[in-house]
């Protein structure tokens, strides 16, 4: 007897395969947890000092951040380097991307709740898995809590439909413990742990039984993460999460930005888009408002991380519309699961999953280019070695965001020194002079001669004792980068200034006093 081909299964192991090579691709090549994750390796270090006990601040570039950031995934990082014969830069780099890849099997499992159908929740997953908005930010250093607050969400999300499906105590217990792990592992996904679960009772659960089974959830997920957020509030009060949350503009600019296509990313999104649009037109005909709903909040709530939240729900729009697609073009209307029996169908799948790759592989050398290279690493161990702990520095890399800029986080993590142009964890202290300061810092990255360091330096009252230039390559063109170069050059010419390091790509210079 002859079998059939399962369709759905070939393209969920298809999505993990390769959903797993682009994941991991990067993290090989580069040897070095990718992009961000220093003020967070500082922090699985003071967990780990103060004996698993939160600390009052962490240690990261003295700048007193509150140790407020919901500490799961630090937890984890901690216990496995204890347990494992594994530094904490090794988990960094290889753990993220692991859990990432284990999100995408959750992810089929939740679309396959949602739409009923292996073979529209197969062609969604194949959407998700080789779509770079569901892995670049998660399989980073940071990702550490970024991917475990995803993969919780997406459990949580899953066990919350099957529950106001088939009411049981093993339900109830499941959501309430992915929803604690959802809202210990990262502000966001906390944040749209609530928002989705408000959502689903909404459209799944509204009887007096999913009443009583929502109370419990929120009731379990508030006890079992109140050690951690009731430690917090006693702590610090609401002030620093009321900072962090400041940091996402919620402005008119900012939700038209959302509808803006800046970049190859948003031109490469298209296609995914243009499928989501008609699994959008299906679902409207069929007066299933959930997907929809769910996607215009996400925004709505979260302007500056909703794209990450928003790709679940048009992931399971787009495998909708590529399958409908499929139907039109093989002229099928036999049903989801005999789609995939015609050439035409097959083809076509197989071309966008080819495009996906390829659009996915095109993130994965952004994503190695934008992480720490041996060079970098060889100037932060020259500092680390032969200059005394607790200086000053201002490190002129040419990155104006410095939130995404490697050099900038890593480099007190590494070093134990202060970087007075570092970014990272001042939202949560900063509050609304957030972004004035950010301003300021982007102001020094153009730069172009000393002088302009020091007026800048005098300006904002920083005393600083290094200075250290980054060097751009030959190929590396545009104003800052001519800013820099022209740094290096008025720097060595400036007598309080003296060179004590020098290689290719970095100078460091020792402001005499």
């Amino acid at each position: 007897m002859n079998r059939k081909l399962d369709w759905p299964a070939l393209f969920l192991f298809a999505a993990m395969l390769f959903g797993a090579v682009v994941r991991f691709w990067p993290v090989i090549v580069n040897g070095f947890p990718l992009n961000d994750g220093g003020m967070f390796y500082t922090m699985i270090r003071d967990l780990k000092a103060n004996h698993y006990i939160l600390p009052q601040f962490t240690s990261y570039n003295f700048a007193d951040i509150p140790f407020a950031y919901p500490p799961l995934g630090f937890y984890i990082a901690a216990s496995l380097s204890d347990l494992l014969p594994v530094s904490e830069i090794q988990i960094l780099l290889w753990l993220p991307a692991l859990v990432n890849t284990l999100s995408i099997l959750v992810f089929y499992k939740l679309t396959e709740e949602i739409l009923l159908s292996r073979t529209s929740a197969a062609m969604s997953v194949l959407v998700y898995a080789l779509s770079p908005r569901a892995f670049v930010w998660q399989v980073m250093g940071g990702g550490i809590t970024r991917a475990f607050g995803m993969f919780f969400l997406l459990l949580m999300l899953w066990q919350a439909i099957r529950l106001f499906k088939e009411y049981t105590h093993k339900r109830i217990l499941l959501t309430i413990l992915f929803g604690a792990g959802a809202v210990l592992s990262h502000p966001q996904t906390a944040l749209h742990a609530v928002l989705g679960g408000v959502l689903i009772f909404v459209f799944y659960g509204r009887n007096p039984r999913g009443i009583i089974s929502s109370l419990s959830i929120a009731v379990g997920v508030a006890l079992l993460t109140a050690p951690w957020w009731v430690t917090v509030l006693i702590r610090y009060g609401i002030q620093p999460i009321i900072s962090a949350g400041s940091t996402s503009q919620r402005t008119l600019e900012s939700y038209l930005g959302i509808f803006r296509f800046e970049g190859l990313g948003d031109v490469l999104f298209l296609p995914i888009l243009l499928l989501a649009l008609i699994g959008l037109w299906i679902s409207i005909r069929q007066r299933e408002f959930f997907l929809i709903t769910w996607t215009v909040l996400a925004y709505l709530v979260d302007p500056r991380g909703g794209d990450g939240i928003a790709l679940l729900s048009l992931s399971v729009l787009a495998g909708t519309g590529l399958l409908k697609l499929s139907a039109l073009i093989s002229r099928s209307d036999d049903g989801p699961e005999t789609v995939m029996l015609k050439r035409s169908s097959q083809f076509l799948v197989f071309f966008l999953m080819f495009f996906f790759i390829l659009t996915a592989s095109i993130f994965d050398f952004q994503l190695v280019n934008t992480s720490l290279k041996s060079d970098d690493l060889k100037m932060i161990e020259w500092v680390d070695s032969n200059i005394d702990k607790g200086k000053t520095f201002l490190l002129a890399t040419g990155r104006e965001f410095s939130m995404s800029d490697p050099l900038q986080e890593w480099f007190p993590a590494l070093t134990e020194q202060y970087s007075a142009t570092t970014m990272q964890g001042l939202e949560w202290t900063l509050g609304d002079r957030f972004f004035p300061w950010y301003d300021q810092l982007t102001a020094f990255q153009h730069c172009a001669d000393v002088s302009c360091v020091n007026d800048w330096s005098a300006r904002n009252s920083v005393n600083y004792d290094y200075l250290v230039v980054m060097i751009p390559s030959e190929n590396e063109t545009g104003a800052i980068m001519n800013s820099l170069r022209s740094l290096a050059d008025s720097t060595r010419a400036s007598d309080p200034h003296l060179l004590m390091y020098e290689s290719e790509s970095a100078l460091i210079f020792n402001l005499k006093k």
